[in-house]
């Protein structure tokens, strides 16, 4: 009974736990009593839902955000001042049309001043373009950063058109008028030393067109309500006195001033030739090289010309018995030779030429008297018209011979000319051989004379004319005029014929 009863005791003494492993645990696998089987993938999948659906959510709002900025402006937008933030580009070019029509610009600076108003720039907007330009400033794809920045849209205004350009030239060239334009650095002449030094460049208050307009259309680009210019808007001086080539070409200017020479007609100094005239030729090229301007040159060897040209030119002067007399036209005078006198000035300088320098002349004078003075020496012959009476005065200015004479008839055709001539020739005895008549075929004339003295070419002169009852008075208008000849009687002929000599002046005159 005991292993019996020691048997049971273990049994009883286990109470539940001698079948322990059989019955008192349940594996992991085994539900409890009373709850349904989970599935391990149930909670994943309701968290990826969840997820699909806040980004549906999200991406509903993006696109929303995108294509509501696709047409609005984002927050903290400006134009011109005016918040557009969230306006469409239809408001916001109404405000851009709206500020243009009433848009004034006050430029001023530097002395200037204007006032333009949107009718005088013909300023406009391309509000289409502008609102345009501001789109695409900002990208509706990334609104969702775009809308924490700030963005002025001022620089995106295009305004005006040709008419700014013109109103604001013509306005610059209207104030350039009483402007000092800038001058820059060169060589100044400094006639107390005779000398060229540096002269220091100078700004001036003359604008510059183009930099005014470029300020100005800045200003109207935004619409800026004004624009104000700087010293950067006046001209500019362009070549500098610090310039090294400056320096050399002062020094290469003052090598040409040492010439110093007389210019002569005759024993007359006509003109001078000195550091003072030369430094007038002088120019400084863009180069910054110094030189004569040769077409200075020949421009004051034209003046010269001018003043001692006396060939036909009009003559007063007081004959020795005190008549003034006032002769024009003749053969006689003064001719300078221009190229020849340039040539001469010239070389002159470059060769420092000093003292006397007689002008070259394509025709001499006996004298020079200025351009309507005597240019004729003391000896020479005076026919008076108006007295018709003839004087030959000699070396010494004295009178060595006179006459009455009868001049050529005052028709037009056989007047004996005016002016100032010379003796071509002489010919004792000659003949004198008139036109040729076309009627017969024979000349006019033809005269046997004991003398000859031509005076116009060999067709207008002085001989004697024995068949003259008389000479003097009013003859030669009186039916009894040559035919151009200056008749004399035989005997002062004769006289005459033996004191004058081939070269000597006429002077004929009324």
């Amino acid at each position: 009974m005991a292993p019996g009863n020691g048997s049971q005791g273990r049994h009883a003494g286990n109470g539940g736990e001698g079948e322990g492993p059989s019955r008192g645990f349940r594996p992991a696998s085994v539900p409890r009593s009373g709850s349904a089987p989970r599935r391990p993938g149930n909670g994943r999948k309701t968290a990826l839902v969840a997820g699909c659906a806040a980004a549906a959510v999200l991406a509903v709002v993006y696109l929303a955000g995108a294509f509501t900025f696709m047409d609005r402006f984002m927050p903290r937008t400006t134009v011109m001042g005016e918040d557009v933030s969230f306006k469409t580009s239809a408001e916001v070019q109404d405000l851009l049309a709206d500020i243009a029509k009433s848009y004034t610009l006050d430029v001023s600076g530097q002395g200037f001043s204007l006032k333009l108003t949107s009718a005088d720039m013909g300023t406009g907007i391309n509000v289409q373009g502008v609102t345009d330009a501001m789109h695409a400033d900002a990208n509706p794809w990334a609104w969702p950063v775009e809308v924490f920045g700030s963005r002025d849209e001022t620089d995106r205004l295009a305004t005006s058109n040709g008419k700014l350009e013109q109103a604001v030239r013509t306005a610059v060239d209207a104030f350039n008028e009483g402007a000092m334009p800038p001058r820059n650095a060169g060589l100044d002449y400094d006639a107390g030393s005779s000398s060229f030094v540096v002269r220091t460049e100078t700004a001036g208050t003359a604008l510059d067109a183009d930099r005014v307009l470029a300020s100005v259309s800045a200003a109207v680009a935004s619409l800026a309500p004004s624009a104000t210019l700087g010293e950067d808007a006046l001209q500019q001086p362009t070549l500098f006195a610090d310039d090294t080539r400056l320096a050399k070409a002062a020094d290469d200017a003052n090598a040409l001033l040492k010439a110093d020479f007389n210019l002569k007609l005759a024993d007359t100094a006509v003109a001078r030739v000195n550091a003072d005239q030369i430094a007038d030729w002088m120019r400084l090229g863009d180069n910054v090289t110094v030189g004569v301007d040769e077409g200075l040159v020949a421009a004051w060897v034209q003046d010269i010309a001018s003043a001692c040209n006396t060939y036909q030119a009009r003559r007063t002067f007081t004959r020795a018995d005190g008549k003034e007399v006032t002769v024009s036209g003749g053969v006689y005078g003064w001719i300078v030779d221009k190229d020849q006198l340039q040539k001469t000035v010239m070389d002159g300088v470059r060769s420092a030429q000093t003292g006397d320098v007689a002008i070259p002349c394509e025709q001499e004078a006996g004298a020079y008297d200025g351009l309507h003075g005597r240019d004729w020496g003391k000896r020479y012959l005076d026919i008076d018209l108006a007295e018709q009476h003839a004087r030959f005065y000699g070396d010494d200015g004295s009178l060595a011979w006179e006459s009455d004479i009868v001049s050529g008839t005052p028709d037009g055709e056989h007047d004996t000319p005016e002016g100032v001539y010379v003796i071509n020739g002489k010919e004792s005895p000659s003949k004198l051989i008139g036109q040729m008549e076309p009627e017969t075929g024979k000349p006019e004339y033809q005269t046997e004379v004991r003398t000859w003295m031509p005076f116009v070419g060999n067709y207008i002169g002085l001989h004697d004319a024995d068949w003259q009852p008389a000479f003097g008075d009013a003859r030669y208008a009186s039916g009894f005029g040559s035919h151009g000849c200056v008749n004399l009687p035989v005997d002062k002929a004769t006289a005459l014929y033996d004191l004058i000599a081939t070269g000597d002046v006429v002077v004929c005159h009324w």
